[in-house]
């Protein structure tokens, strides 16, 4: 997934500022120069050096930097403020620049204001995920998250009729909780399926419990149907971070060894990473 950064607020219209000044400059040096001031030719440099200095602060404005519109101002003082070869151009120079820097201003204006995306970690999902759930976490109390997260860490380690025993005695707690957290339930019935599958040495091709319609607010992994290949595995994934969504926020005693299988959950969610930011 990804995200927006903030930036400053930038003014859409600041960019008109760059050509105005710079050529307001070159237009006040040829009226000067025309009655014979005999230094015209630095209301032409002045128009450039504050137009570049607006440029800049344009580009500093922007959600993606552009670094040669930053370093525009430092370029004025090199062409036209100290004396050298292409300084002695005038009008010619300063009128090449002003371009130059319009052309930077309507680019940066264009190119650069797009927001900068940033990619949101899995392990920052799976934060939000549990901070999104919030309503069915409050409701289960520290006995039940107990054994919620043995059921989860049982069938990590592979000892499935052992899962299975702890999904049942979770799922006999669950029903004294009002309101009746469904997704939870469900959640803790794949996997107790799957685990008595796994057990008996079954593959699980058509399940039994499979998550409603009504349980897509309580699910890490949202997809839609045409990204969906395989219904019960991306059913039982979603029932394994609930779980621990749910064990590792309601049950301090197994808090400690859920953050020593994050991992597992996280990998999970990579799994998912391309579907997930489509």
């Amino acid at each position: 997934m990804t995200t927006n950064t903030t930036t400053p607020e930038s003014n859409p219209r600041l960019w008109i500022a760059v050509p105005a000044v710079s050529f307001l400059g070159i237009g006040i040096e040829l009226l000067l120069a025309s009655a014979g001031f005999p230094h015209a030719i630095w209301a032409g440099v002045a128009g450039c050096v504050i137009a570049s200095c607006i440029l800049c602060y344009q580009a500093y404005l922007k959600p993606r930097k552009d670094l040669v519109s930053l370093f525009t101002p430092l370029f004025a003082l090199l062409i036209l403020v100290i004396p050298n070869e292409i300084s002695s151009g005038g009008v010619i120079v300063q009128t090449i620049f002003a371009a130059t820097i319009t052309f930077l201003a309507v680019r940066v204006e264009k190119v650069f204001n797009a927001p900068k995306r940033q990619e949101i970690t899995m392990k920052q999902m799976l934060n939000e995920y549990i901070g999104r759930i919030e309503p069915l976490l409050a409701v289960i109390d520290e006995e039940t998250g107990h054994q919620v997260a043995q059921s989860l860490l049982t069938y990590k380690f592979g000892l499935y009729e052992n899962a299975g025993e702890k999904s049942t005695e979770a799922l006999a707690r669950l029903e004294r909780i009002t309101p009746h957290p469904d997704a939870l339930e469900r959640a803790l019935l794949i996997l107790r399926e799957r685990a008595g599958n796994f057990a008996d040495s079954r593959v699980t091709t058509n399940p039994k419990h499979t998550f409603t319609e009504a349980d897509y607010d309580d699910l890490a992994i949202r997809l839609r149907p045409d990204q969906i290949e395989d219904p019960a595995a991306l059913d039982l994934d979603n029932a394994l971070i609930l779980l621990y969504a749910v064990g590792i926020e309601t049950s301090p005693d197994d808090e400690q060894a859920l953050e020593e299988h994050q991992r597992f959950v996280i990998q999970i969610l990579e799994s998912y990473r391309e579907k997930l930011t489509a």
